[in-house]
Parts: structure tokens; C-alpha cells; sequence
């Protein structure tokens, strides 16, 4: 599924974009300004291994739920970034 870019703003001055979703892998834009900036980034859905926070809803993620992460090697500088499964659907249903 190709979406329109659909900004969405996170913490810390933190803006990503979707540019394309599925059910299993997103593609967003992430520019964190004066620290990284990735024009096409592909994300996948998985279980954290960690507990964190959701980089966009910044609803606490624990430790199994399903997330997305980064998935690009070597490890990127947000490697550590996790949004919640959850916010794609509520995009689905809006």
C-alpha cells in the first residue's frame, strides 16, 4: 500500500513521514534535527526485545508488544527507535 506522505510528528523535534506501508514493513522519512536524517528508511514489524517508548504516541512499549524498528544495516543512528504497531491501524482506520 502506497500512502500519501503523512507527517506525524514525535518527540524532541523528531518528524517522520510514512511514504509506504504493509502489513509487515513501512518506508518513512525521519529527519532529527542536528543529530540524523534518512529520506527512505525501511522499518519492519516485530516483537521488542526491550521495553521503550513509541517514538511518535510516546505511549510506553513493553517488552513483546509489536512494534516497528529500523531494519537497515549497518545499524543506523535511531536504531534504538520503536513505533508501536498500533498507530499504523489507527492511520488504516482514520
Amino acid at each position: 500500500m502506497t500512502l500519501e506522505s503523512i507527517p506525524l510528528d514525535g518527540t524532541n523535534g523528531v518528524r517522520i513521514e510514512i511514504l509506504e506501508r504493509s502489513d509487515t514493513t513501512v518506508v518513512i522519512r525521519w529527519v532529527e534535527p542536528g543529530r540524523c536524517h534518512y529520506g527512505e528508511q525501511r522499518w519492519r514489524r516485530r516483537s521488542a526485545h526491550t521495553s521503550g517508548t513509541c517514538a511518535v504516541t510516546r505511549r510506553k512499549i513493553r517488552r513483546g508488544d509489536a512494534v516497528f524498528k529500523p531494519a537497515e544495516r549497518p545499524a543506523p543512528s535511531n536504531a534504538s527507535a520503536m513505533i508501536c504497531a498500533e498507530v499504523f491501524c489507527e492511520l488504516a482506520e482514520a
